[in-house]
């Protein structure tokens, strides 16, 4: 794999835009799209549902986006980068927000309650956005009475998983149901899928990917069909490029001594269980110690270990 710098790949499934059109004010609508327009959150929420672009439209917005971010980063240097820093994410993100929402969505929001960053550690789950509450109070941005809306935003990005798309293992890459051509598509997507979420949660407290609203918002601003991803997993890289999955019986070095054990989990690493007297009782009955290897430093000795302990 390249060298990379940082400042559930399961069948998805096909969804429908389900959002009734009715009751929509058109001139809401409008304003949104309008510069210098100032709109209160109910508003929005009200544009939001009832807005519609057309394909061509929001893949010319997407592409424009995509030129700006690559222009404008002073870590990218390539649709398939090797570097990335939350700038660039949060850059996106406002990139976003002028393209779709006129530049009002996260001054409505608030700048300062917003975190962008990246984690090595999501080896699963290409993107997560966290909201906090300092006091504990989950309201609506426009309850009455008048409550101070303290919340904050937190949107986080697979490093990972994006540097392991378009690497070391040959296959298209699909996420929220569109093909990707580069990392940078990918990234894109993801963080589509995530400004959904942060649409839901400061608007309707409450978000669910699975929801008709959630998937009628991707569909029809971002062109989503689906709402997963099919980026590349430390799994699939294991099995694919060294014929390791979990079960599998290995051999590596540590400290000049060849050891052997079998593949409990593959995450960013390889949890190799070891069997030692002196280790913790698993529920097999048999005692082990964890080692936590590169795949690269692995070694396959057996596809799998043997019966009753995969």
């Amino acid at each position: 794999m390249d060298r990379h710098q940082v400042k559930d790949s399961s069948k998805t499934r096909s969804i429908e835009p389900t959002i009734a059109r009715e009751h929509c004010n058109v001139s809401v609508t409008r304003k949104l799209q309008a510069p210098r327009v100032k709109l209160d959150p109910q508003s929005v929420a009200t544009a939001i549902t009832c807005n519609r672009l057309s394909i061509q439209e929001i893949k010319r917005r997407q592409k424009r986006i995509h030129g700006e971010v690559l222009q404008l980063s002073r870590s990218m240097d390539h649709p398939n980068f090797t570097k990335i820093d939350p700038d660039d994410l949060r850059r996106m993100t406002m990139l976003y927000d002028r393209e779709f929402f006129d530049s009002q969505l996260l001054s409505l929001i608030g700048r300062e309650r917003l975190r962008f960053g990246f984690s090595s550690r999501m080896t699963r789950v290409a993107g997560k956005l966290v909201t906090h509450y300092p006091t504990r109070k989950r309201v609506f941005p426009w309850t009455k009475p008048k409550v101070v809306d303290d919340r904050k935003f937190e949107m986080t990005l697979s490093s990972t998983l994006l540097f392991q798309a378009f690497s070391d293992v040959d296959r298209p890459i699909v996420v929220t149901g569109l093909r990707c051509r580069d990392r940078l598509e990918a990234m894109q997507r993801v963080c589509e899928h995530e400004l959904v979420h942060l649409l839901e949660m400061f608007l309707w407290n409450d978000s669910s990917c699975t929801g008709p609203r959630f998937q009628g918002v991707a569909h029809r601003f971002f062109g989503h069909t689906e709402h997963q991803h099919d980026l590349i997993t430390q799994s699939e890289r294991a099995a694919r490029n060294f014929d390791i999955r979990v079960g599998s019986v290995v051999r590596f070095s540590r400290d000049g001594h060849l050891i052997t054990g079998w593949v409990n989990r593959i995450t960013r690493r390889a949890t190799v269980l070891v069997e030692d007297g002196r280790g913790e009782r698993f529920t097999d009955g048999h005692q082990y110690v964890r080692y936590y290897v590169p795949l690269e430093k692995l070694q396959l000795v057996q596809p799998r270990s043997p019966v009753g302990r995969s």
